[in-house]
């Protein structure tokens, strides 16, 4: 018989060990009710990134199939309409804050919407249908940018001591009226000393609280290139800063702007820290979207660059005079590629620019230079987007869909492992023990690359645990028909997983591809369903050809000459 090898066991532990790790925030997470998971996202932003996504039938939220009216377009501007449309509504359901949500392209003139744990629908539906926004502005001088973040913390720091101020007299007011009557009676008494009054109200005076110090806004600003950026955990917490009315009037007091501050679209990743660029821009535009003609992505051929992605714009005859104006008046000087608030890129003015021609060059690859150049030509959408259908799922039918999908899969799990405990007693004990690593193995690995679990992969993994089975019962026949014919118990097991491995791999592969045709054709919920089916094939064909193997041997060398099967 062979030995159990060393390298499958640390396999087999370091797979248990990464499906401990991704479940534990999800398990930690959906523990919670939705008042204290509301809570508990508001202290974790990024949790979101760490645990198992529920898709829009599982936790409620919206669903929107959109239509592009290509009625109006010419030939040129039916090329890329559907791209054009897609960039400009993913930019704005980023804007929403929704976490994990769907958008997929549906043939050539449709975009399907999916917004998992959406409250507000009136609202998204009031973002997706505005009318694109791209903008030219100009970044402010760094004086500026220096001089609001001063007024910024002033309005901070001065907004909390006129709190504690009112908040001492107030108190000193109230000392001072209990002392007064305290002393009253001590003199109609002449019982109690006043010393001991006095003392106490002395260390009550001296007593500061400081536990709710506002935190200075400088501090989470963090010096990068020419920009300044926010550490992403702080993003929250800097545009709740923004929201402010006492903020946004005291900005705009001081002359600055209270609009002035735009996100940028990209992340920068400094030291293992992710950080988003904020950039200070002057409040009007100097050109809109209408002046863009054209604009595409190509590699730069000179320069310091050369071998570089770069995009290239073409302006019409009114941008390219405006263009000229703005290029040489403001050398030196950053202009930010703004869309829908969103400042996708702000390069250096190099010189004055006189034909309507530019480019933008930068650390891009040439895959991120295209999505810029389709972003460019997204200012002025030629062609209206409008809703064709609609689906709302409220919270409740999704924790219902959870509920009776849990139920129906636990009965289904129980039936099964009865009969396999019943008719293999403990080799189907062993069959328990895979069945449970490769459920737990699939919801780690979806977890791991951020796929979304829906009602269709919930029927999935119920599919699985009868499939899971399925390739245990293959080698236990197997193993059986070796005991039969006289052979011994570690004989019997070799030979019965060598046997049963070219039938086990052949039934699997089939399905396997089936599942990954549904993922590559199907949309919504069969790519769902594919993508649980995916991860529970391999995961079953791991536990079942490795990991009950071990326990096999491991139980085998325990009685050399019975096995209970």
């Amino acid at each position: 018989m062979k030995k159990n090898n060393p390298l499958t066991i640390l396999l087999i532990l370091a797979a248990v060990a990464l499906t401990v790790y991704f479940l534990i925030p999800s398990f930690i997470f959906y523990s919670k009710n939705h008042q204290e998971r509301e809570v508990y996202a508001q202290k974790n932003p990024r949790i979101f990134r760490k645990i198992l996504n529920l898709g829009l039938d599982l936790q409620g939220g919206m669903r929107l199939v959109l239509e592009i009216d290509r009625s109006n377009l010419d030939k040129e501007a039916e090329k890329d309409v559907l791209d054009r449309a897609y960039t400009i509504i993913e930019n704005r359901i980023n804007a929403l804050g929704v976490a994990e949500p769907v958008i997929q392209k549906q043939g050539k003139d449709r975009i399907i919407v999916e917004l998992p744990g959406l409250k507000d629908e009136t609202a998204a539906k009031g973002v997706i249908g505005r009318t694109a926004q791209l903008e030219f502005k100009l970044l402010r001088e760094p004086a500026q940018l220096e001089r609001a973040i001063t007024v910024i913390d002033n309005e901070l720091t001065g907004k909390k001591e006129k709190e504690q101020d009112s908040a001492a007299i107030k108190d000193s007011t109230e000392r001072k009226a209990q002392e007064g009557q305290k002393l009253a009676e001590q003199l109609f008494e002449g019982t109690e000393s006043v010393s001991d009054t006095d003392s106490a109200a002395v260390e009550e005076a001296e007593s500061v609280d400081n536990k709710d110090k506002v935190a200075s806004f400088k501090d989470l600003l963090v010096q990068i290139g020419d920009q300044v950026g926010v550490k992403i955990d702080n993003v929250p917490r800097v545009q709740s800063i923004f929201t402010r009315v006492d903020i946004r009037h005291a900005i705009e007091r001081a002359g600055l702007g209270a609009n002035s501050f735009l996100w940028g679209h990209d992340t920068t990743k400094i030291e293992g820290a992710l950080y988003r660029i904020l950039y200070y821009v002057k409040s009007a535009p100097e050109m809109r979207g209408d002046i863009i003609k054209d604009a595409s992505a190509s590699i730069d051929q000179s320069g310091m660059r050369a071998g570089g992605a770069k995009v290239d714009m073409e302006m019409n005859a009114k941008g390219a005079r405006r263009f000229s104006s703005v290029t040489a008046a403001n050398v030196n000087k950053f202009l930010a590629i703004v869309l829908d608030s969103t400042i996708y890129s702000a390069p250096r003015i190099i010189q004055k620019i006189p034909l309507g021609r530019a480019e933008i060059t930068g650390s891009f690859t040439m895959e991120e230079a295209k999505n810029l150049a389709i972003v460019l030509r997204a200012g002025a959408l030629p062609a209206p987007v409008r809703i064709i259908e609609e689906r709302t799922v409220g919270p409740s039918l999704g924790q219902d869909s959870i509920d009776k999908g849990i139920f129906a899969g636990i009965i289904g799990a129980i039936v099964v492992l009865v009969f396999m405990i019943v008719y293999y007693r403990l080799s189907g004990v062993i069959a328990l023990i895979a069945l449970i690593l490769n459920i737990s193995v699939v919801l780690a690995a979806m977890t791991g690359v951020h796929a979304t679990l829906t009602l269709p992969g919930i029927a999935g993994i119920i599919l699985l645990v009868g499939m899971g089975v399925d390739a245990n019962v293959i080698i236990f026949e197997r193993i059986r028909e070796e005991l039969r014919v006289g052979k011994t118990v570690r004989s019997a097991i070799d030979a019965g997983y060598e046997r049963a491995f070219v039938t086990v791999m052949d039934s699997n592969l089939t399905t396997l591809i089936t599942a990954f045709i549904l993922f590559w054709k199907g949309t919504g919920p069969i790519r769902g369903f594919a993508i649980t089916l995916i991860f529970g094939i391999i995961s079953s064909l791991f536990t079942a050809l490795f990991v009950s193997r071990i326990l096999m041997n491991f139980f085998s060398v325990k009685n050399v000459n019975k096995l209970s099967i």
